[in-house]
């Protein structure tokens, strides 16, 4: 006797269907499926140097500008080198020439919040540095003085921690 259709498809895909379970049952090994796989961690922006030499600007053969910048859990350390011609004062011309700088700082690179500065200076052509002042400032002075021309003029008294060397 002849097994007839019906029982032929019955039992075909009753070997199929086995097949498909005892296939989907067995573990595969390999690499988690990316649904699954480990999300990293999403982690505080690192401020780096780059964004900040470019604002305030690299000091170089006699250009003014920042030497060093370290960056550490409180703030940034700026080690400023400011070329004074014999001409110029001091005291007169620092304000009007780091006060922009700073504003700039503050404004372009949002992760600053707490900066040291040390200003050396030099004669133009000169080698030799010499620490000249000392002082802070951070992201709430920029706000409550807005600024606006009052460090250029008063630099000395809106600053935080002026140190002053001889």
């Amino acid at each position: 006797m002849k097994p007839s259709k019906k029982v032929f498809v019955i039992l075909f895909t009753g070997a199929a269907l086995s097949g498909f379970l005892s296939l989907t049952s067995c573990k595969k090994e390999g690499p988690a499926p990316a649904a699954e796989a480990a999300k990293p961690v999403a982690s505080a922006p690192v401020l780096s140097a780059d964004p900040i030499y470019a604002v305030l600007g690299k000091a170089d053969a006699d250009v003014s500008g920042a030497a060093d910048i370290q960056i550490g859990e409180e703030g940034i350390t700026v080690n400023y080198h400011y070329y004074l011609a014999k001409e110029q004062e001091f005291d007169k011309t620092i304000g009007p020439h780091i006060a922009p700088k700073i504003r700039d700082l503050y404004a372009k690179v949002k992760e600053v919040d707490n900066a040291v500065f040390e200003v050396s200076i030099s004669d133009l052509g000169a080698e030799a540095w010499k620490p000249r002042i000392r002082f802070a400032v951070d992201r709430k002075l920029i706000q409550e003085t807005d600024w606006t021309n009052l460090l250029d003029i008063d630099f000395f008294k809106v600053v935080k921690d002026l140190k002053v060397f001889d």
